[in-house]
C-alpha cells in the first residue's frame, strides 16, 4: 500500500511536461466551452426559425390589412363606375358620399383618356395625367410621396378603368403606414408598389425596397398588385439571444465551469495503479535502458546492466523506485520483465555485441514460481550465436524467496542453459547467507549503500571487505554497483572485484543510445583485432 501511494504521489506532484500541460489545459478548456458550444448552434437555429416564422406573420398581417383598405377603394370605385356616364356636376355629391362613408377613402377622381375631368375635392376640373401601365388587366396601384394639394404627405392611389373611363381612388399614406406600423410586430415591415416603397420612416423612396442579411420575406398580394417585404437581421437575431436566451446561455456556462472542474479534478486524480501499469504495458511504455559495467582490470565497457524505465506520456520519464515495486505487489512484474527481454533480445541481437558480453536483468521471486522463466530464456538467448552472450538473472530481494526444491531446480535447469544466476543488492535483504548456502548462484552484485560507505565509514568499508573475501572463498563473480569516486574504484579493484558498474563510467541511458556509444565501438574493435 505504501509503494502505491508513492506512486500515486509522485505521479501528482512531478511537473508534467509542457505539451502535456498545455494538451490537458485544452482539453479543460473545451470542456468549460462544449456546453455553449453544443447550445449555441441549437439556439442559434430554432431562434432563426422562429424569426422566419415571426416574419411570415408580420408579411400576412400587412398583407390583410392592406388588402382590407384597397377593398374598401375597390368598393368604392364599383360604387362609381356606372355613374360615369353623366356629367361631372350630376355625380358630384356622389363622389363626396363615397369619401365620406367609405372608410379610408381620401377623395376619388374621373380620368377620360387620360385627362382628370371630375374630382371629389374640386368638382369639374381638367389636368392632364399619365398614369403607369395596369399593373393586371383592369386596375393598378401608384405609390406616390406627395401630390399638388398634399407636397410631402405620402399616398396610394388605387386605379380601375374597365372601358375608356377610370376611376381613381386615393387613400392617405397615414392610414397606410398604420397598417404597417401595426404589422410590425418585431420588425420592420416595408410596401413595394411598382418601383416604389414605404417603409418605418413614413416616406416613399424609388427602387427595390431593402433587404435583411438573415431572412427576408417578400410576399405578393393575391388581389392587388403590390407586395410585402419584411425579415430579420443578424443583429435582431443576436439582440433577442442575448435577452431571451440570458438564462439559458448563463446556465451553460455554469455547467460547463462544473464539467471543467470535474474534469480538471480528474484529470489530475491518479489512476489506480495497477489499472494504469497494465494500461502502460499495454502500449509500450515500458522501455530498456541500459548502465555499462566494466571490468576492473581495463575499464572497458564490456557488459551492462538493463533497467527498466516508464516512459509515460503524460508525465514524462518515471524512475523506477516508483513502479518497480508496486508492479512486484500486483504480480505483473513477470509480464513487463518478459516484455523488456524481447525488447533487448530485437536490439542486442542484431548489434554485433563484444563475444561474452556480460549482460544483467533483474528477476523477482515471482519470477522462480513462473514455469515460463525457462522458456524466455531459451528464446532471449536464441537471438544470439552460442557463448556470445553471458546471460545473468540477478536475483532481487525484496521479497523473500523460498528456496525449494522447485526453485532451486528451477535455477539449476537455467545454468544448464548458460544463464548465470547472481544475488542483487547483496547484503539489504532476505537471509542473503541462507541463499548463498541452499540456492546454484553464480555471482554477487554488492549494494550501492555499501560502495558508498568506501571511505568513509569503516565498519561498511569492513562489510565490503568480508562480502569480496566470502564470494573468493566461493568462487562467485562480484559486481560492485553504485561506484562514484576513483577511490571507490581504486579500492574494489584491490579487493579483486571483477566487475563495476556506477556514475563514475556511465549514467543509465536509453538502449539505442548505449549502442552507439564509443565506448562499446571500441570493444567492438578491439575484439576484431584479436
Amino acid at each position: 500500500m505504501n509503494h502505491a501511494n508513492s506512486l500515486a504521489r509522485a505521479m501528482i506532484a512531478r511537473r508534467r511536461p509542457l505539451p502535456a500541460r498545455i494538451s490537458r489545459g485544452l482539453l479543460v478548456f473545451v470542456a468549460a466551452v462544449l456546453p455553449l458550444l453544443v447550445i449555441t448552434p441549437i439556439v442559434y437555429w430554432q431562434e432563426s426559425q422562429r424569426l422566419r416564422q415571426q416574419a411570415i406573420i408580420q408579411a400576412d398581417q400587412a398583407e390583410n390589412m392592406l388588402d382590407m383598405m384597397l377593398g374598401y377603394a375597390e368598393q368604392a370605385a364599383d360604387k362609381v363606375l356606372p355613374l360615369t356616364g353623366r356629367t361631372c356636376g350630376a355625380i358630384e355629391q356622389e363622389l363626396r358620399r363615397q369619401v365620406t362613408v367609405v372608410p379610408f377613402i381620401r377623395s376619388v377622381t374621373l380620368e377620360r383618356n387620360g385627362v382628370l375631368y371630375c374630382s371629389s375635392l374640386f368638382g369639374v376640373y381638367h389636368q392632364q395625367t399619365s398614369p403607369p401601365e395596369p399593373a393586371r388587366p383592369g386596375q393598378n396601384l401608384l405609390l406616390l410621396p406627395g401630390n399638388a394639394l398634399t407636397p410631402g404627405r405620402p399616398l396610394i392611389i388605387y386605379r380601375k378603368r374597365p372601358k375608356e373611363i377610370a376611376v381613381l381612388i386615393a387613400i392617405d399614406g397615414i392610414h397606410l403606414q398604420f397598417s404597417l406600423d401595426m404589422a410590425s410586430d418585431h420588425g420592420p415591415v416595408y410596401m413595394q408598389v411598382g418601383r416604389n416603397w414605404i417603409g418605418p420612416d413614413h416616406a416613399v423612396h424609388a427602387g427595390p425596397s431593402p433587404r435583411f442579411d438573415l431572412v427576408t420575406i417578400e410576399q405578393q398580394s393575391a388581389h392587388y398588385p403590390y407586395s410585402v417585404i419584411t425579415g430579420f437581421s443578424r443583429r435582431d437575431l443576436y439582440r433577442q439571444l442575448g435577452s431571451s436566451y440570458e438564462l439559458v446561455f448563463f446556465s451553460m456556462a455554469a455547467l460547463g465551469l462544473v464539467l471543467a472542474a470535474a474534469l480538471q479534478w480528474q484529470l489530475n486524480r491518479p489512476a489506480s495503479p495497477t489499472v494504469e501499469l497494465q494500461r502502460a504495458l499495454d502500449n509500450g511504455e515500458f522501455e530498456a535502458f541500459l548502465q555499462p559495467v566494466v571490468r576492473a582490470d581495463g575499464l572497458a565497457w564490456h557488459g551492462a546492466e538493463a533497467l527498466m524505465r516508464w516512459r509515460h506520456p503524460r508525465d514524462g520519464l518515471i524512475r523506477p523506485d516508483l513502479f518497480i515495486p508496486r508492479a512486484e505487489d500486483c504480480g505483473m512484474i513477470v509480464p513487463m520483465t518478459r516484455r523488456m527481454m524481447h525488447q533487448l533480445a530485437r536490439a542486442l541481437g542484431r548489434a554485433g555485441l563484444p563475444p561474452q558480453f556480460h549482460l544483467g536483468i533483474n528477476i523477482t521471486a515471482a519470477h522462480l514460481r513462473d514455469d515460463a522463466l525457462l522458456d524466455d530464456c531459451r528464446q532471449f538467448l536464441a537471438h544470439f550465436p552460442p557463448g556470445g552472450l553471458n546471460l545473468v538473472l540477478e536475483l532481487t530481494e525484496r521479497e523473500m524467496v523460498e528456496p525449494t526444491p522447485e526453485a532451486c531446480a528451477r535455477l539449476q535447469r537455467l545454468r544448464e542453459l548458460g544463464v548465470m544466476i547472481a544475488i542483487d543488492d547483496f547484503g539489504t535483504g532476505h537471509s542473503s547467507l541462507v541463499y548463498l548456502q541452499q540456492l546454484p548462484l553464480d555471482g554477487i552484485k554488492i549494494d550501492k549503500s555499501f560502495t558508498a560507505s568506501i571511505g568513509a565509514d569503516a565498519p561498511s568499508s569492513h562489510i565490503v571487505d568480508s562480502v569480496a573475501e566470502l564470494a573468493h572463498k566461493l568462487e562467485l563473480q562480484i559486481v560492485a554497483e553504485g561506484v562514484e569516486t576513483e577511490a571507490q574504484r581504486a579500492y574494489l579493484s584491490r579487493l579483486g572485484v571483477g566487475w563495476l558498474q556506477g556514475y563514475l563510467f556511465a549514467k543509465p541511458m536509453p538502449l539505442q543510445e548505449f549502442l552507439q556509444r564509443p565506448e562499446l565501438d571500441a570493444v567492438r574493435a578491439a575484439a576484431s583485432d584479436i
